[in-house]
């Protein structure tokens, strides 16, 4: 009795064991299944997984596995459309949900805050620090009459630097949930039109104060003319048509430097260049400005790099390059001794360097930066008197960069100012200006 007993609990346990076999072994497969989200194959007869209760669990699982597979796929080709479409317009774009957290970047957004792509997730205001932006975001969620003309300039700081954006804004499916509404957030950048507008009114600004000053006391002068002609002695009015004269030379001055400088900005490249020695063309310069120094105390000084032989250049130009340093520093360094006048041959890369240093009183640390922009002086009461424009050195700017060229200055208090210009050492007429 107890013998068959025995033989029966052993056959009993030898089932329940080989049952828990394939229970594990079925369990396994549907593990690996769901990890690599790929359908189980029925290798075994339907009876067999019946009989272990996992015939109904298997088709489940594979049915929520293809489900699965079917939303990533729809998912994937709605951000492959998504990115085709919106990833190659200038425009930042930035999807975000109700809560503000970013779903989508484009390029462009992400070369506006970098790292873009890896901060989905992230909330909107952790991007783009603005108040002007959540004000905008704001108004836009408060009132929907208003969605149809959502449009607005806004500044964003962005690495110390204050830049303007025009935003708008459009409801959009969502993209994490295709059932969710989302916010898509276009920001097209103006900052380089903002600066050429602030530009625009600085210059308006500077040329009409420029032009009433001298307007102003021929208007004046002529006025007291007209008026007390009778009661005026001869002297008297000899003064006043002298500063009338010397007011509309002024006059005549400034706008001829404007229309030359109004010329060398609308066209792109107005310079004709030929293949021609510099030697000639200083020594006719300073020909005309020796006269002009203090015998015995002033002198001009010309250091010329024997290196420096025929190359492309506008005569006309570096003439006028020329003139107008050397006329800056006999206006606004006349106690200078001694002015230089340097060519250097430089190779690398191949360029004439220019310099017209003199001795004088030098420029502050803090103008020097600025003397190459319009209608700034460093001592704008005594420029003025001298009758400086305030565009000479803008001037000199421009021509030396059309010759593809660059400039800058050096000056010390007390030591003084040395301009330097470099122009390319070309020797070489491109096809354009060889006739």
């Amino acid at each position: 009795m107890i013998i068959c007993l025995s033989i029966c609990l052993c056959c009993a346990l030898l089932a329940i064991g080989l049952l828990m076999a394939k229970t594990r072994r079925v369990l396994r497969d549907l593990e690996d299944a769901v990890r690599l989200k790929r359908c189980l194959l029925l290798d075994k007869p339907s009876a067999n997984l019946r009989r272990l209760g996992f015939e109904g669990l298997i088709l489940q699982t594979n049915d929520l596995i293809e489900r699965y597979r079917r939303h990533v796929q729809q998912q994937s080709g709605h951000s492959s459309q998504l990115q085709a479409t919106l990833g190659s317009i200038q425009e930042a774009v930035i999807i975000f949900n109700d809560q503000h957290l970013i779903e989508f970047a484009n390029e462009s957004a992400q070369g506006l805050f970098p790292h873009a792509h890896m901060r989905q997730g992230l909330r909107l205001e952790a991007l783009v620090r603005s108040s002007e932006l959540l004000e905008f975001l704001t108004q836009y969620r408060r009132d929907p009459d208003e969605r149809r003309d959502c449009l607005q300039a806004i500044t964003v700081e962005r690495q110390g630097e204050v830049r303007w954006f025009e935003v708008s804004c459009a409801e959009v499916r969502g993209v994490s949930a295709p059932n969710a509404r989302s916010t898509l957030l276009v920001l097209h950048e103006i900052t380089r039109l903002k600066r050429l507008e602030e530009m625009r009114r600085d210059f308006v600004a500077n040329v009409s104060h420029e032009l009433r000053t001298p307007l102003t006391i021929i208007k004046g002068f002529a006025e007291t003319l007209a008026e007390d002609d009778a009661t005026l002695s001869a002297a008297t009015r000899t003064r006043f048509l002298d500063k009338i004269v010397n007011n509309a030379e002024r006059l005549y001055l400034l706008v001829e430097d404007l229309l030359v400088l109004s010329r060398l900005e609308s066209q792109p490249d107005p310079i004709k260049l030929s293949r021609q020695s510099l030697r000639p063309l200083l020594d006719e310069v300073l020909e005309h400005y020796r006269s002009r120094l203090s015998a015995g105390t002033q002198r001009i000084v010309l250091e010329f790099d024997p290196r420096v032989e025929t190359f492309a250049f506008d005569r006309l130009r570096v003439h006028q390059v020329f003139e107008n340093l050397i006329e800056n520093v006999f206006r606004h360094a006349p106690e200078f001794t001694l002015l230089t006048l340097r060519i250097v041959y430089t190779d690398t890369p191949p360029c004439v360097q220019c310099t017209v240093a003199d001795d004088g009183p030098g420029i502050p640390e803090k103008d020097a930066p600025h003397i190459f922009e319009r209608f700034y002086r460093v001592d704008k009461g005594r420029s003025r008197e001298r009758g400086g424009t305030g565009l000479g050195l803008s001037i000199i700017k421009h021509i030396v960069q059309q010759h593809r060229g660059s400039v800058s200055v050096e000056s010390h208090i007390g030591q003084g100012t040395a301009i330097h210009f470099h122009l390319p050492y070309v020797q070489t007429l491109p096809a354009d200006s060889a006739s």
